[in-house]
């Protein structure tokens, strides 16, 4: 969360909607302290209101006092939004901070800045195992998922290396799936176990699986059968393994690796996965593709959550990537399972 003033900060900054709350604006300098012998005015807006004419002046009429060097105010936010706290000596500049008003259901939860898909030099990145947690840690991230093609293993190098150090950062269990004869990617997070090992190490079992799902599968065009039911079968494992399946970056390489859009809107339409990499660390052509296709698809009814990920291959030579495309998640605490 953003303060709007470096001088100044908000306690609280985040109220429940719908409570009375007393709140206080700390001068972050013995400069800035507000004095008892001046008058001050203040004035709170949310950003989401309408404004019949943004030339008629502000209104700073909302009851404040000076107490101990700070400035106090009560207030009930009735929306769920940002607010902007303006304030000032009267006749003078103003100078603002921000608070947001949530719902219970958010109150109860954190903030919390993670990445679900990033590769290292075990399958096509070019970082190792431990480098990578320490660039996360070092960018500011809460939680990362290591997320290499067709394997779990090095995710769990990684848990295992850092262990017992307290990075203050929760590392997840990850792997990229790309079934046999499919360029579908599927990024499975949080899981128990490999999905991937299934089809690597007993592939007659992950191919009677897939033919009974198959079987299900009539109302499919026969183009496009087979390859919905592995994508079925891999998010039915992710679930049995207490894990998610997210439908990563259809459009990731035009011309090359892509998804059709007749695929990838039938992948939709099925409302087997999770969430879908809406925003990868892909090109901004290949985003806003997506970003139709999403919109498109929730037109139809189709809804289905979104995360934000880098798809981070280099860290060194991806900082326009790395660190700048993440997911936000709102978790009472930071673990897999929250």
């Amino acid at each position: 969360m953003r303060n709007a003033h470096p001088l100044y900060m908000c306690f609280p900054s985040v109220a429940v909607v719908g409570e009375y709350l007393d709140i206080t604006i700390f001068p972050r300098d013995i400069s800035r302290v507000f004095r008892e012998d001046k008058e001050y005015e203040l004035n709170i807006m949310g950003i989401r209101i309408d404004e019949k004419d943004y030339h008629d002046p502000l209104k700073y009429d909302h009851p404040c006092r000076v107490e101990d060097g700070c400035l106090h105010f009560s207030c009930i936010f009735d929306y769920e939004q940002e607010y902007v706290i303006r304030f000032r000596e009267k006749g003078k500049k103003e100078t603002k901070v921000t608070m947001y008003a949530v719902a219970d259901d958010l109150y109860e939860r954190r903030p919390l800045k993670g990445d679900l898909h990033a590769h290292s030099y075990y399958s096509d990145g070019h970082d190792g195992v431990a480098m990578i947690p320490a660039n996360y840690r070092e960018e500011g991230f809460d939680f990362f998922a290591l997320t290499d093609h067709n394997r779990m293993f090095t995710s769990e190098m990684a848990i295992e290396l850092y262990k017992d150090i307290p990075l203050g950062m929760h590392i997840m269990k990850g792997e990229e799936v790309h079934t046999p004869d499919s360029q579908l990617h599927i990024v499975h997070v949080g899981g128990k176990n490999s999905i991937c090992d299934k089809y690597i190490h007993d592939r007659d079992t992950y191919e009677a699986e897939v033919a009974e799902i198959e079987k299900q599968m009539e109302h499919i065009p026969e183009l496009y059968r087979r390859r919905v039911a592995q994508a079925k079968w891999v998010c039915e494992q992710a679930h049995k393994e207490k894990g998610i399946a997210i439908f990563a970056h259809p459009f990731w390489q035009p011309r090359r690796y892509n998804v059709s859009a007749i695929f990838a809107k039938l992948l939709f339409g099925e409302k087997m996965f999770d969430a879908f990499e809406l925003m990868g660390g892909i090109s901004a052509r290949c985003n806003n593709q997506q970003l139709a296709l999403w919109m498109e698809e929730r037109m139809k009814g189709n809804e289905l959550p979104v995360v934000g990920s880098s798809d981070s291959h280099n860290h060194d030579f991806e900082r326009d990537v790395f660190g700048r495309r993440f997911t936000i998640v709102f978790a009472k605490k930071n673990t897999t399972k929250a």
